[in-house]
């Protein structure tokens, strides 16, 4: 295994930080011409006016996190460069890199990996800063791709550039105390924009790597890692923190879930438009289809809206009884008690497709679309301390 960067790294490096200098460097200077220079070190910062100064903190402030950003998407693409040239196998510390290890399927069947996410009140990034971050990573992304036209790259470069200008014009810092609710609201969203699509990752890179490796011996590990949560149900770190609170924290954490799981399968109702007229596809699973339609309380629409594409259907069904489930929308479905019920609807569909000689579908669209036993599940509580 190879430790050095890819030969080309150093430049592409030298190029983001670059680019982000210069317009951030644009931006400091049309908002706010009266403080120095940003990346004139020579500059006395004590010597400025009180106003200046702060200008200037702030300015130096949106610097360094932007260094951050330009250093997670530096590090991204060395990460890829390593896997391109020498195989998923020699990038360090990832599952290909050290999954030969002895006695693999006891150390997975034992795994137990927990993440509990934390809030204080102190808490000062908001959560609209945060999002504006990971659209300026977003758009270095974008800037990695080669073939863009320069029309096209000048268009990309302005979207940066104003989403740089955003970030200088919203403020960093949280001026009011956040409520717990507010709280709780920060921590629903890092599952939304990243966790939910990191565990799906971090599953199918595990995945790819145990059937690279053991081709001959299928290993489907169990579900390892499940989020838990203090945010709002902690009552040492937060006097505000009341019965109402944690029962606010607990239905927040069960409508996210219950969001994401609809949010896929609205991917599958778009995507999956197989036609009966086309394919045969298996009793068991038009069975299943004619109880989940009952269940629905829909079924006529369901029916008349997707005529002949039954995986639209089924999965429309799903989606019935999963908004029941949620208890906010008034659907007359049945709701579902446990996350089996929904595992064992998901689980048939998967089959099915297997039955059509689809297997990739079943595995890309529906088997990574079921409850993994990551938290927050609709079923599931938020941790309390005693």
């Amino acid at each position: 295994m190879t430790t050095d960067r890819p030969d080309d790294s150093l430049d592409y490096a030298e190029s983001v930080i670059d680019l982000l200098e210069g317009h951030y460097t644009s931006v400091v200077k049309r908002r706010c011409p009266e403080i120095p220079e940003l990346f004139d070190v020579e500059r006395d910062l004590a010597a400025l006016p009180v106003p200046s100064q702060m200008a200037a903190l702030q300015a130096t402030g949106i610097w360094f996190h932007l260094l951050r950003i330009a250093d997670e998407n530096i590090a991204m693409c060395e990460r890829r460069q390593f896997e391109k040239v020498g195989g998923p196998d020699t990038v360090r510390g990832s599952f290909s890199n050290i999954i030969g290890e002895e006695q693999l399927i006891e150390v997975l069947d034992s795994l137990d990996v927990g993440p509990t996410l934390t809030a204080h009140p102190t808490e000062a990034k908001r959560v609209t800063v945060l999002e504006i971050h990971r659209r300026i990573y977003r758009k270095l992304v974008d800037l990695e791709v080669e073939p863009w036209t320069p029309r096209e790259r000048r268009q990309h470069e302005a979207e940066l550039l104003d989403q740089i200008d955003l970030l200088w014009m919203t403020g960093e810092i949280r001026l009011e105390r956040p409520t717990v609710e507010t709280e709780v609201a920060w921590g629903m969203h890092f599952f939304r924009e990243s966790l939910f699509d990191a565990v799906d990752q971090l599953y199918a890179s595990l995945g790819d790597a145990l059937k690279r490796h053991f081709p001959e011996h299928p290993i489907a590990p169990r579900p390892f890692l499940r989020f838990s949560s203090w945010i709002g149900g902690d009552r040492d770190g937060n006097p505000n923190v009341t019965c109402a609170t944690t029962r606010h924290a607990l239905d927040a954490s069960r409508q996210t879930a219950i969001e994401r799981y609809r949010s896929r399968l609205h991917e599958l109702i778009t995507g999956l438009s197989v036609s009966s007229t086309i394919m045969d596809l298996p009793e068991a699973f038009q069975v299943r289809l004619r109880g989940l339609l009952a269940q629905s309380g829909d079924a006529d629409e369901l029916q008349a809206r997707n005529p002949r594409e039954l995986f639209r259907q089924y999965f429309g069904a799903i989606d019935r009884r999963l908004a029941a489930t949620g208890g906010r929308e008034e659907t007359g479905a049945e709701p579902y008690k446990n996350p089996s019920e929904l595992v064992d609807d998901l689980d048939a569909a998967a089959e099915a497709l297997r039955a059509i000689a689809a297997p990739t579908l079943a595995l890309s669209r529906v088997v990574r679309s079921r409850p993994s036993a990551f938290a927050p599940s609709p079923w599931t509580s938020a941790r309390t301390r005693p």
